[in-house]
C-alpha cells in the first residue's frame, strides 16, 4: 500500500507530519502486517518497515498549495507532488485531511489514481441509461474518470463541504467537469447533505456511487438498514449502488509521536465496514463485494445480482478488468472479510 511521509515543518495544520492513504483505508493493509492482532482489530498496531521509494520524504518533493479549515472533517490541505518525485504520486495534486486520508487526487496528464476512485468508473456498463449520482463528491476524482470513459453520462454530485468544492474548482479540475463534454455529459455539483431527500432526481438514478466518510470513518447512517431503504427508493428499475465500505483499520486521531515508534494505536474499522455490508444485505437480497487487492485496504459493495463478470470485463478499459473479475456474491457463509 502506498503512503506519504511529510517532514514535521511541512503542513500548517494539526498533524504536522502525516502518513497518507486513500480515504477510510488503514494506513497499512492487514496483508502487510507481521503477526496477528491480539485484539479485535485485524491490524496488529505495528506497521511494516517503511519503503523509502514509495514516499514523499523530502520537502522538495511537494508544495502545499492550500490549507482548508472544514466544519465537517479534519482540517485539509492540497499538496502538489514534484514531477521528479520517486513517489507514484509524482506530478499529482492531492487533497488530504489531517488524519491522513486521501480525499481526492488530480493529475492533468493521467486520469488514473490506482485507488478505489478508478473502480467506481466500472459501473456504467452494468446499469441502464440515465443519471448517475455521486454521494460524497469530494474534489471530483471519480467524476473526472467517469466522464473521461463515459462522456455522454450525466452526473449529479453531492458534497456537503462548500469550502472543499470551492478549492477543488481552483486546484483539482472540478470546474472543467461542469461544462459539457463533446458527447454531452457533464457534472452538476450540489452542495448539501447527500443523504437528504433533496439528493434525488425525477425518475430515479440509474446508478449511485457512495463515498461518505467523516474523519476516516464511514458514516454511521450507512450502517442502518433504514438508510438503504431510502437510498433504494432513489434508483430507477435495474439501477445499482456501488459503495466504498472502508477498510479494516483506522489510525487513531491523537496518535503520538508523528512517526510510528511502535506506540501508535489503531481503531477497528472492520466493525463499521461489516455493519454497512449487513445493513445493505438486509435491504438488497442480492449483493456483491470485493477487496481492493494489494493496492489498499478498501472493500467495495455492489447491489443487484452478480453480473456476468466476463461480459462486464469486456466492456471496461483493460486497467479495470482485473477488478471487475474479482467481484464475489455476498452471503453470510462466504463473507471472510
Amino acid at each position: 500500500m502506498a503512503f506519504l511521509f511529510l517532514p514535521p515543518h511541512s503542513v500548517p495544520y494539526r498533524h504536522h507530519s502525516l502518513l497518507f492513504t486513500s480515504k477510510s483505508s488503514s494506513l497499512f493493509s492487514p496483508l502487510h502486517h507481521p503477526g496477528t492482532s491480539s485484539g479485535p482489530c485485524r491490524c496488529s498496531g505495528h506497521p511494516p518497515a517503511v519503503q523509502p521509494r514509495s514516499l514523499l520524504r523530502r520537502q522538495e518533493d511537494y508544495v502545499v498549495l492550500s490549507s482548508i479549515q472544514s466544519a465537517y472533517d479534519d482540517d485539509m490541505a492540497i499538496l502538489k507532488a514534484s514531477e521528479t518525485s520517486a513517489s507514484r504520486y509524482a506530478g499529482s495534486k492531492i487533497l488530504v485531511n489531517a488524519s491522513g486520508n486521501i480525499l481526492s487526487m488530480y493529475n492533468q496528464n493521467c486520469i488514473w489514481t490506482d485507488l478505489y476512485f478508478d473502480e467506481f468508473a466500472s459501473l456504467p456498463p452494468i446499469i441502464p441509461e440515465g443519471p448517475i449520482a455521486i454521494l460524497g463528491l469530494g474534489g471530483g476524482t471519480a467524476a473526472r474518470i467517469l466522464l473521461e470513459l463515459w462522456p455522454s453520462r450525466k452526473l449529479e454530485g453531492w458534497e456537503i463541504d462548500k469550502t472543499l468544492v470551492d478549492i477543488a474548482r481552483v486546484h483539482l479540475g472540478l470546474a472543467a467537469l461542469e461544462s459539457p463534454t463533446s458527447k454531452g455529459g457533464f457534472l452538476s455539483v450540489h452542495v448539501g447533505d447527500a443523504l437528504s431527500s433533496a439528493a434525488s432526481v425525477n425518475g430515479g438514478f440509474s446508478g449511485i456511487l457512495i463515498d461518505l466518510f467523516s474523519k476516516g470513518k464511514i458514516l454511521p447512517q450507512l450502517q442502518k438498514p433504514e438508510t438503504w431503504h431510502e437510498l433504494k427508493q432513489r434508483l430507477r428499475p435495474r439501477g445499482r449502488i456501488m459503495v466504498n465500505c472502508g477498510g479494516s483499520c483506522v489510525e487513531c486521531r491523537d496518535s503520538q509521536p508523528d512517526c510510528d515508534d511502535g506506540t501508535w494505536t489503531w481503531e477497528d474499522g472492520s466493525a463499521a465496514r461489516d455493519a454497512t455490508l449487513y445493513a445493505m444485505a438486509h435491504v438488497f437480497p442480492q449483493l456483491s463485494w470485493r477487496k481492493m487487492e494489494l493496492k489498499e485496504d478498501n472493500y467495495l459493495a455492489l447491489t443487484g445480482p452478480l453480473p456476468d463478470l466476463k461480459v462486464w470485463a469486456k466492456d471496461v478499459p483493460m486497467r479495470l478488468k482485473p477488478g471487475v473479475l474479482a467481484w464475489l456474491r455476498f452471503t453470510q457463509g462466504s463473507w471472510i472479510g
